[in-house]
């Protein structure tokens, strides 16, 4: 009961939090109190298969500070001139539903809103294995051997606006009423927090639910389990996609789930120290030089 006690408690720290000024003046003050608090848990109860990350803290800490106060303010200069055009611009009003959504029941409002934000994460997330160039992004996020709450943001700035800016602000877009529906989102939240959870914690029923630890850790198999084409457990929060579309794998031994036995990119490429080099994709400078020599060998002839 360990950890879905702790999942209730930061979810409803969440709410409490989007209405507390000293929170709401920290930039993303929620997620590192749940680091913090993560990082003591995971030495608390040790997780089995555990890999020692101590020398790539460096990297995850960069990797935070860039995401944090980089990566999340310019996506809102790329996404909202957009999302705020085009509802003025085909509709003739701010929001893409008419205003009066703010109008419909609130279970009805929190329902819609955390279907199609919780879909769109896992579409996004989906398309990001599937495409080879959004791969090429997102595999830096693959190569990290063990799941820890501290390397939660370890990936390219691109493919993290993509995975977990661009959701919200479409959902925000839409028309519902925003106060109404994080009630529901927030649970989304807390789910993708605590998915890189490295404790060593059962998490009981919420297995049947949300994307835990036990479930995402699947997602970072090094051997993607047969019978899939690119991975597994694609959805960030809830389960429900996952379980339609049939890309759910959480095998189980005598009713306790099986976790994999190594983590890491698929292709066995190794995990990058250094945050630098997955900022500038150094990982394929190599090919586009040679496209580069290439080019200017046939311009020569």
């Amino acid at each position: 009961m360990v950890f879905p006690a702790i999942f209730v408690v930061y979810y409803f720290f969440m709410l409490f939090a989007k209405q507390d000024a000293f929170f709401l003046s920290i930039a993303s003050s929620t997620f590192y109190v749940a680091v913090i608090f993560m990082i003591i848990v995971e030495q608390i109860f040790k997780y089995d298969n555990g890999k020692s990350q101590n020398d790539r803290i460096p990297r995850d800490l960069t990797s935070m500070f860039v995401h944090v106060y980089f990566t999340g303010p310019m996506s809102k200069l790329v996404f909202l001139p957009a999302l705020i055009f085009l509802p003025e611009f085909l509709f003739g009003r701010e929001h893409f539903l008419a205003t009066t959504v703010q109008s419909w029941h609130p279970a009805i409002q929190i329902t819609l809103a955390v279907l199609f934000y919780s879909f769109l994460r896992y579409g996004i997330h989906y398309m990001q294995h599937k495409v080879e160039f959004l791969w090429k992004l997102h595999s830096y996020h693959h190569t990290i051997t063990d799941l820890k709450a501290i390397n939660t943001l370890v990936s390219h700035p691109l493919d993290y606006m993509m995975r977990n800016y661009f959701p919200p602000l479409v959902v925000a877009s839409v028309g519902f009423d925003p106060y109404i529906t994080f009630f529901g989102v927030a649970a989304i939240l807390t789910g993708g927090v605590f998915s890189h959870f490295g404790a060593g914690l059962k998490a009981g029923w919420l297995n049947y639910i949300f994307i835990t630890p036990e479930i995402h850790r699947w997602h970072h198999s090094a051997v993607t389990p047969e019978g899939h084409n690119y991975a597994v457990n694609f959805g960030v929060g809830f389960v429900l996609w996952d379980r339609l579309f049939g890309t759910f794998y959480l095998p189980e031994k005598d009713g306790v789930p099986l976790q994999p036995e190594r983590l890491g990119h698929p292709s066995g490429i190794v995990d990058e120290k250094n945050y630098f080099k997955i900022l500038f994709l150094t990982r394929h400078w190599p090919k586009g030089l040679k496209f580069w020599k290439k080019q200017e060998g046939t311009l020569a002839e």
